[in-house]
């Protein structure tokens, strides 16, 4: 019943990206431009109100599109008023091989009559270097190599069929990557992560949610304070770190490693062989088929375990 549950509600939140999607598709951009880049190029985006959408295609050449719509609009049609817009500086420009698109208030107050909401759709080099960040929506970026950077304070993020480094923030929302060949340091106040397919060094840390990581390797650190943690790891780097203080923390692992073990819970649940250290029912310490890779999980409110791969 609760998986049926839990199938619906996704297919729910779904439908609703779908529709939001599809509203803002259909609504004309306020501003069109296009760039022409040489080699690897630089996008800096940023914008208070609205989410930022960034693609990669094939060539060098770069396309914004940017919609502006009153913040406090019913439809997703309706145009701003000339006193809102005179209240705003766009910037949407080329200089060198760096491409800015930047919305922002001229007075930095806020005033709910004339705030507008400012979304950014960009389509860019798949190799390209981004720093964006907004105030209060989501964050896209997909299939872009290099070293990307994404900060909202009110919505979630999402990153798939990325080859670089990634840094990503929110205050607000949660976090999903998935095709990440890169390092990856990404936190939320308010919000789940999820991993799939991703390999580097990975960090990843919640303040209010659950953290799923499927398929994933590399060196994995991973820590909420309002969650669970399950892990399907197929390879460990340097090390594996896990912990939680409010839900159960499970890890899958590849089988026959040299392990040093520290595994604590209100009950840990594992199979050890080979092993020199100290057992109990709420610790498990010690070196397994000679030591070597540091495995710790820890919760203060649930069950730890761990298995092993055959």
């Amino acid at each position: 019943m609760k998986k049926s549950f839990f199938h619906l509600l996704s297919f729910m939140l779904f439908l609703a990206c779908s529709f939001s999607v599809l509203a803002q598709n259909n609504q004309k951009p306020y501003l069109t431009k296009s760039f022409n880049l040489t080699g690897a190029g630089n996008l800096i985006t940023n914008t208070s109100g609205g989410s930022i959408s960034v693609t990669g295609t094939s060539g060098n050449s770069v396309k914004v599109l940017m919609y502006v719509r009153p913040n406090n609009s019913k439809n997703g049609n309706e145009m701003p008023s000339a006193e809102a817009l005179e209240k705003y500086r766009f910037d949407v420009r080329q200089e060198g091989n760096t491409v800015y698109a930047v919305a922002e208030r001229k007075d930095n107050k806020w005033d709910n009559k004339t705030a507008l909401n400012v979304s950014f759709e960009i389509e860019v080099p798949q190799n390209i270097t981004s720093k964006l960040n907004t105030s209060g929506g989501s964050i896209s970026l997909t299939n872009v190599s290099g070293k990307q950077q994404a900060s909202t304070s009110g919505g979630s993020l999402n990153f798939q069929n990325i080859k670089g480094d990634v840094n990503g923030s929110t205050s607000g929302g949660s976090i999903v990557v998935s095709k990440l060949d890169g390092n990856l340091d990404a936190s939320t106040s308010g919000g789940s992560i999820k991993l799939t397919e991703a390999t580097g060094a990975l960090k990843v840390s919640t303040s209010g949610g659950s953290i799923t990581l499927n398929k994933v390797s590399g060196d994995i650190s991973a820590h909420t304070s309002g969650g669970s943690i399950r892990a399907d790891v197929e390879k460990i780097g340097k090390f594996l770190t896990l912990s939680t203080s409010g839900g159960s923390v499970h890890a899958t692992i590849p089988n026959g490693l040299g392990l040093d073990l520290d595994l604590s819970g209100n009950r840990v649940k594992t199979t050890v062989s080979n092993f020199s250290g100290t057992a109990k029912d709420d610790r498990i310490k010690g070196s397994m088929n000679g030591g070597g890779i540091p495995v710790k999980m820890s919760t203060s409110g649930g069950t730890t375990e761990l298995s092993y791969r055959m």
